[in-house]
């Protein structure tokens, strides 16, 4: 394996505040990051649990009072924000005195945040080897700790290490080195740090991918399905070196070379079971989009694979769209949890589809236990597209689903699933392209229905979009709101039956996780992508919430409302 610890291709800034001393010398543990699920106090990992739950045990804010939250403080335009980016990650929260938030957007910011002020203590501003696009502005997902460190997933695939009280560098990972600028079969297929000059969305690097750390690793992966790529996983040391390297189209099980430009990438977080150690990675689309080049079914694109976390090595995978037409990759994180039935304990993993069905299956099998209730509507799909725009049909669900990266969240207390939909029907058509190395390859374009088409379009009923709440193990929605366009960003729920949301107006939304009423809204900003975390500060005796979103240079914010106990 090569080593990572090679300079970086990029240059960085880093800046620290007058008060950035203020950040306690306290190591987060790794039973720290066990514990996080159950620890009200903070939100130590993506999810804050490893079973990727977005869920938390705080008990101040209930159905009751919830309408008593309060603004604690609010940026308007992030401090220090230089390019366009969209705001789509999760912060994670470190218990102390203060408590710390540390926070990134998509073009390689990160900065650590006195979470009861909302002062700045240090912020760390890398510049890739690249342009970064203000028409396609990135995303970045949120950075992992672990002992003194933060780690962050990179634009020009690799993964920075810094020191989390004063954002120094440690080291960085370099995800690309052993294949810069080449082509290497049975490897990364392509690496982007010479030949880049303007980065776009979906191009073949990590950036937007959270870092989980789990003992004495974590798992990397990289964005890139359109552009001729083929999809891969890393397990990392938190040393920065190379312990695995698991390929997402295995060649024994594609026709011919197709698996070389197959996609299939991983640009999500994974679910870790941390007793048996699978973590079920969610992978992306085949590539190009256009089928014909690669016949079958190309495994294991368009759904989720389980890999043991220590070796890499596959235990099973499960496909929702088989040699996929429509780009219905399978981005949002799976939950993992425990459930009774036909009397006995199993462990599940749960997920949205882009398809508009919950998945639910065995854990350790990968077998299909159920199906749930369709929670967008389904028209004409699994329709080939035509080589003509004119003779397509209209289909549903859209190729951003159903549910595309959005986390749902999940109350074990509840056995609910929490999720985000749209609801549009689109026309896709195809015609065939050669790879071009670089260069997108994709071979199909799309339009997407209008509003006002929606009396014209047969079995196009509803809304755009919804929140849904189901119980993934019997596959029964509980309750639906429908709105007037598709959802973004991600969800929160409490032990006291609160479910937080952001919605494409703008507003965070409070709701009654049994009833789905909708009980407290704030409109923050014009458009809300984050994931709403929350935690509560023993010293001030309040609970916390917090929420980012926007996009560009402008109309960037993070808010924090609080309530005391």
């Amino acid at each position: 394996m090569q080593d990572g610890h090679i300079p970086k291709p990029g240059t960085a800034e880093i800046e620290q505040y007058e008060n950035v001393d203020d950040i306690p010398k306290r190591e987060v543990t790794q039973k720290q990051l066990l514990d996080s699920g159950d620890d009200p106090e903070g939100w130590l990992l993506y999810g804050n649990n490893y079973e990727r739950h977005h869920f938390s045990t705080a008990d101040i804010i209930t159905p009751k009072n919830v309408s008593n939250l309060s603004l604690e403080w609010k940026h308007e335009t992030v401090q220090n924000a230089r390019q366009a980016a969209w705001f789509q990650g999760s912060v994670l929260v470190i218990p102390g005195d203060p408590p710390i938030i540390y926070q990134t957007n998509g073009t390689e910011q990160t900065r650590a945040i006195n979470a009861r002020t909302g002062e700045v203590l240090w912020f760390h501003q890398y510049h890739p080897k690249g342009i970064v696009s203000e028409s396609e502005p990135p995303a970045n997902r949120g950075v992992g700790v672990l002992g003194d460190t933060v780690y962050k997933a990179t634009l020009d695939h690799g993964v920075l290490a810094l020191n989390r009280y004063d954002g120094t560098e440690k080291w960085y990972y370099n995800g690309a080195y052993e294949y810069r600028g080449e082509t290497a079969e049975g490897s990364r297929q392509l690496a982007m740090h010479d030949e880049l000059q303007t980065w776009k969305r979906n191009r073949s690097q990590a950036s937007n991918y959270p870092i989980v750390p789990f003992e004495d690793m974590f798992v990397m992966g990289s964005s890139g399905g359109e552009w001729g790529v083929h999809g891969w996983a890393d397990g990392v040391t938190t040393d920065g070196e190379q312990a695995w390297h698991t390929g997402m189209t295995p060649p024994d099980q594609w026709v011919g070379d197709a698996w070389k430009h197959g996609g299939s990438t991983v640009w999500q977080a994974p679910a870790i079971d941390p007793e048996s150690g699978t973590t079920v990675l969610p992978t992306g689309n085949p590539g190009p989009w256009f089928g014909t080049v690669r016949p079958g079914w190309n495994p294991y694109s368009a759904g989720k694979v389980a890999v043991d976390f220590h070796s890499g090595d596959v235990k099973w995978n499960y496909q929702e769209s088989p040699h996929d037409w429509w780009d219905y990759d399978s981005p949002s994180p799976a939950v993992i949890y425990e459930a009774e039935m036909d009397g006995e304990t199993r462990k599940l993993a749960s997920w949205p589809g882009k398809t508009g069905w919950v998945y639910t299956v065995d854990l350790e099998t990968g077998d299909l236990v159920e199906r749930s209730e369709e929670y967008v509507e389904h028209i004409n799909t699994w329709a080939i597209p035509p080589q003509n725009m004119e003779d397509a049909e209209w289909t549903a669900p859209h190729l951003l689903g159903g549910t595309d990266p959005q986390p749902s969240s999940f109350d074990p207390q509840r056995r609910t699933l929490f999720l985000k939909a749209n609801n549009q029907p689109m026309k896709m058509a195809w015609s065939y392209i050669d790879y071009e190395m670089g260069e997108e390859y994709k071979g199909e374009t799309f339009i997407t229905a209008s509003d006002n088409q929606q009396g014209s379009i047969p079995e196009w009923e509803k809304p755009p979009g919804n929140i849904t709440a189901l119980d993934p193990v019997t596959g029964k929605i509980k309750w639906q709101d429908w709105m007037d366009e598709a959802p973004w960003g991600g969800l929160l729920s409490t032990t006291t039956g609160l479910t937080f949301a952001g919605t494409p107006s703008g507003n965070l939304v409070a709701y009654d996780s049994e009833t789905g009423d909708r009980l407290w809204t704030e409109q923050i900003i014009p458009r809300l992508d984050g994931n709403p975390v929350t935690w509560v500060d023993p010293t001030t005796g309040k609970q916390y919430v917090y929420i980012q979103g926007g996009g560009g240079t402008e109309q960037n914010v993070i808010a924090v409302y609080s309530m005391e106990g």
